[in-house]
């Protein structure tokens, strides 16, 4: 055994001693030999703190500076030729990496390929292994130069409660992308197929908030414009005017909470939808001009046409909020079909949906053990519809999720619907099934993929600006599979 050797040390005395030792004890030499960096003296600084390898000493490696400036380019939507700038290599070498060099857009190109399908096999992986369900949207955008594309986004609420979104399918089409066509190319033989309203209430309600803010500088400007035909605008335009504005002012607020990606939704479809119809309805008792009359009923024709009934999964997914459950849907449903002025069957779609939550309980519960439960309903975060959920049915029997089958009852429906549970102004429903999921482990699986469904095709809108962004007209020729990894 060799005998360790003292160094001496003296004030001032730099690294000579260490690297003496490296190569003479250790076999750890100049550059090019073992440990070397290959780039000359090890730099000593490290990587950040909020970095992969944080706290470790950075070490240029020119293989995985080719794939970061990859993922760089994609996610800033920079073209491939952007790795061949002169000015990028020439800022990279004096301001952070003496050894950076170009890197051509070949490279680049199929570095970016190896690290889309590598992450589109883990995707594929983990949805073959998933023990849950995935919610699956699609919408089709038309590009500048008028070609069709679709966009298919995955959603799903992963093992750490966390709700995830990924565009698996951003494809061009064969043809446009009319309803024949999508059900003839995708195989949606019996599926319907709904088309966006060409009504765009939002758009109007960002233009009359900008337009009062203004109102004195344009009333000027118009009725100067206007002198020789003594067409005006008048303080009863712009009364008018602040009517509807208020009016678009809920659907701008509902339109905001469906458009959240992650943060789940669906629940809050009911809720939002009857808080805009007590306020058309409102303010056309609080208005009675012919105009306002005129325009609001217009509005109502239009909303009744989309929103009569909702679909069962609306509804499941209030069913499914502690804060709602039966007897808040049945509250709210009768609330908003009365300000609606609707004949509509509330006990029997209500009950209906009860049953469609019993079955798939019954589904889940083939292979899910349940545990008892118990707990202690506050409706504060409800603003003015909380005295609406609160309220008792007519003929007193308060709400029929006091009774239920002997099914549902045995996996847990039973005592969920019966339960009163607090929640507070700031209750989030995935956290809410996170924590009650070992009491509930039926209806805590059932929610996780319920809840992952998203009440809007955001998602895919945001990739379509991203689409309309990188198709510009220097990179009109892009195949679709390379606008599919941008």
């Amino acid at each position: 055994m060799k005998k360790p050797k003292s160094y001496k040390w003296q004030k001032n005395d730099g690294t000579g001693t260490m690297s003496r030792q490296l190569r003479s004890e250790h076999g750890l030499g100049p550059e090019g030999e073992e440990g070397s960096s290959g780039g000359g003296q090890a730099q000593l600084h490290g990587y950040a703190s909020d970095m992969p390898g944080a706290g470790m000493p950075f070490v240029y490696n020119r293989d995985r500076m080719i794939s970061e400036l990859g993922r760089f380019i994609i996610a800033d939507e920079l073209p491939y030729s952007f790795g061949e700038s002169v000015n990028y290599e020439y800022f990279n070498r004096v301001a952070l990496q003496p050894q950076y060099r170009k890197v051509p857009r070949n490279t680049l190109k199929r570095r970016t390929q190896q690290s889309y399908y590598a992450y589109r096999g883990y995707l594929m992986e983990m949805f073959r292994t998933y023990d849950g369900r995935v919610s699956l949207t699609s919408d089709t955008w038309t590009s500048t130069y008028g070609e069709p594309f679709v966009c298919v986004t995955a959603h799903w609420i992963d093992n750490d409660w966390l709700l995830q979104k990924r565009i698996i399918c951003f494809e061009a089409m064969k043809e446009a992308h009319n309803g024949f066509n999508i059900k003839s190319q995708y195989g949606l033989r019996k599926k319907v197929i709904a088309l966006d309203t060409p009504t765009r209430w939002n758009s109007t309600y960002k233009l009359l908030h900008d337009a009062i803010a203004y109102r004195d500088v344009l009333t000027d400007m118009y009725n100067e414009s206007r002198a020789t035909d003594g067409q005006f605008i008048t303080n009863d335009h712009w009364s008018l005017a602040k009517i509807v504005h208020d009016v678009l002012e809920t659907f701008d607020n509902a339109t905001h909470i469906f458009s959240y990606v992650y943060e789940p939704n669906i629940h809050t479809v009911i809720l939002e939808c009857i808080k805009i119809i007590c306020t058309i309805k409102q303010t056309s008792l609080a208005n009675p001009g012919v105009a306002v009359k005129r325009l609001l009923d217009n509005m109502k024709v239009k909303w009744c046409a989309y929103f009569t009934e909702f679909p069962p999964i609306y509804a499941i997914a209030a069913i499914l909020d502690p804060g709602v459950k039966l007897e808040g849907l049945t509250n709210l449903l009768t609330f908003y079909y009365q300000q609606l002025d609707v004949q509509f069957d509330v006990p029997y779609y209500v009950n209906n949906c009860k049953r469609i939550l019993e079955r798939l309980c019954e589904e889940y519960g083939a292979v899910i053990q349940p545990q008892p439960v118990g707990s202690s309903m506050g409706a504060s975060r409800f603003g003015i519809l909380g005295p609406v959920l609160k309220k008792s049915r007519p003929d007193g029997s308060g709400s029929s999720s006091s009774s239920s089958s002997s099914s549902s009852s045995n996996i847990g429906v039973g005592e969920y619907l019966t339960y009163q549970f607090e929640t507070e102004e700031n209750f989030h429903i995935i956290e809410w099934w996170k924590n009650h999921s070992s009491k509930f482990p039926v209806l805590a699986r059932i929610a996780k993929d319920i809840l992952a469904i998203p009440a809007s095709t955001i998602a895919s809108e945001s990739a379509f600006s991203a689409g309309r962004r990188v198709l510009d007209e220097k990179r009109s020729r892009l195949s679709s599979e390379s606008i599919e990894m941008c």
